[in-house]
């Protein structure tokens, strides 16, 4: 039997860090929890990392992420010394990549097997570097389909339109779950087809534009479910359609999407350098809708980084844009009033100032239309959370009573990441009355829906 090599990679790394073999686990526990991962590793198992043992997928790349978050440097899962020597399935798409759209189908059809989605999950999201494209003329034209037959019109382009708007509404109503697959298997097939036609260069680039709002859409409904990789890949994706389609709206509003999910996941360098990437892409010149929804996605990178001035500065800068904003509703043409306070109202909370977050939460709240159920949820709980950790229990419970009402209606990991956060706070309350009366309630919503289990990953891989 062949013996293990000491895996001096992986000491180097704790040397530059400074960690404890404990201190490492800790950080890999918690990075995985941000993914959906239950992960209990300890000291002992650092030891054996460092005897030569390799762990399965994705723990090399939740090591490496660590270990970039405590350096400041990228540290990828090679350097780990923890990586087996086989390849990733697919690499990321990235703009101008000239088989960009095979390469979407080819993950697409992928994510639409079972099977093969299970390779796909079983990866985790690392800090990639934010692509920075050249930018062609106005006046670009993405390159023509190589299919004949019949030519694309602009009927195809609105209705592209048409189900970014539907899917991005079932994904508010229902949760990023519910649905998705249906979104992969629309792309995979039916807009396939209408990319592989030949269509005039405006609407070609009209085709790519929305085609990379679906994309967008499918990332985020991704992440939601709980593949925070997979849902990585779909964002690069995006990017690299809006790019060849020249829309500078898109491209930015996708790198913003991309800046909430690196904060979400615990990479605040990662998300301030994107929310930086979106406001350069987008340019002074762009509409105030836009620049709204972009700067209030800065000023919570900034607050995350102690930038507190400038925080509060694109605070302010994001309310006087939205004052100007016109245009249709949508999810790319618009930034609803909900939205704005409640982005507003996380960075408040960042900097320290509790009450006012609480205001602008309770604002989002009332502009939610009863139909927006994922969202209303997601606000319930970080203002319930909230409320408890400034020792206001009755209105916790209020507003976690509320919440518990929407919940069999979501199909979302971050809504069952909630509620397993709303049993963890509450517990210590479990003798107040108001307190045992929700915990009844989470625990029977949680017995409920295990007849509907959201998906399975393995603990400790």
């Amino acid at each position: 039997m062949a013996r293990y090599q000491p895996n001096k990679r992986l000491s180097a790394l704790l040397a530059e860090s400074g960690w404890s073999a404990a201190e490492l686990a800790r950080a890999v526990n918690t990075l995985a929890g941000k993914q959906g991962l239950a992960l209990r590793y300890d000291r002992t198992s650092v030891a054996h990392w460092l005897s030569g043992s390799r762990p399965r997928s994705p723990v090399p790349d939740l090591v490496a992420a660590a270990f970039s978050n405590r350096t400041g440097r990228p540290v990828t899962a090679g350097e780990t010394g923890l990586e087996k020597p086989t390849a990733a399935p697919f690499t990321r798409i990235e703009p101008g990549d000239a088989d960009a759209v095979l390469r979407l189908m080819a993950l697409l059809r992928a994510d639409v097997d079972p099977a093969h989605r299970a390779g796909l999950a079983a990866t985790a999201y690392h800090q990639a570097a934010v692509p920075q494209p050249v930018w062609r003329p106005a006046s670009f034209m993405v390159p023509a389909a190589r299919g004949s037959g019949r030519i694309t019109e602009q009927a195809e382009v609105r209705t592209l339109e048409e189900m970014s708007v539907l899917f991005a509404g079932l994904a508010d109503r229902h949760g990023g779950i519910h649905a998705r697959s249906a979104l992969a298997l629309y792309l995979a097939d039916d807009v396939g087809r209408v990319l592989s036609r030949q269509a005039p260069p405006a609407v070609r680039r009209q085709l790519s534009s929305g085609t990379a709002q679906l994309v967008h859409v499918l990332a985020v409904m991704t992440a939601d479910a709980g593949y925070a990789s997979l849902s990585q890949h779909y964002f690069h994706a995006a990017l690299s359609l809006a790019h060849d389609a020249g829309d500078r709206r898109v491209y930015s509003i996708t790198l913003r999407a991309m800046s909430v999910q690196a904060l979400r996941l615990g990479f605040p360098r990662q998300g301030l350098r994107l929310a930086e990437a979106a406001m350069d892409t987008a340019g002074p010149d762009a509409e105030p809708a836009t620049q709204a929804f972009l700067l209030n996605q800065r000023a919570l990178a900034r607050a995350h980084h102690r930038q507190d001035r400038a925080a509060r500065d694109d605070l302010d800068a994001a309310q006087a844009q939205h004052a100007l904003a016109t245009g249709p509703p949508g999810p790319f043409t618009m930034y609803a009033p909900a939205g704005l306070h409640y982005q507003a109202a996380r960075t408040l909370l960042v900097l320290g100032r509790t009450h006012e977050a609480i205001d602008g939460w309770e604002m989002s709240l009332r502009e939610r239309t009863p139909d927006q159920r994922r969202t209303s949820a997601l606000t319930l709980a970080v203002l319930a959370d909230t409320e408890l950790g400034i020792g206001h229990l009755e209105a916790a419970c209020r507003h976690w009573s509320t919440f518990l009402d929407l919940y069999p209606h979501l199909h979302s990991v971050r809504a069952r990441q909630a509620l397993v956060a709303l049993r963890r706070g509450l517990r210590v309350h479990h003798r107040q009355p108001e307190a045992a009366a929700i915990l009844e309630r989470a625990r029977a919503t949680l017995v409920a829906s295990s007849a509907r289990p959201l998906r399975t990953r393995p603990a400790n891989p």
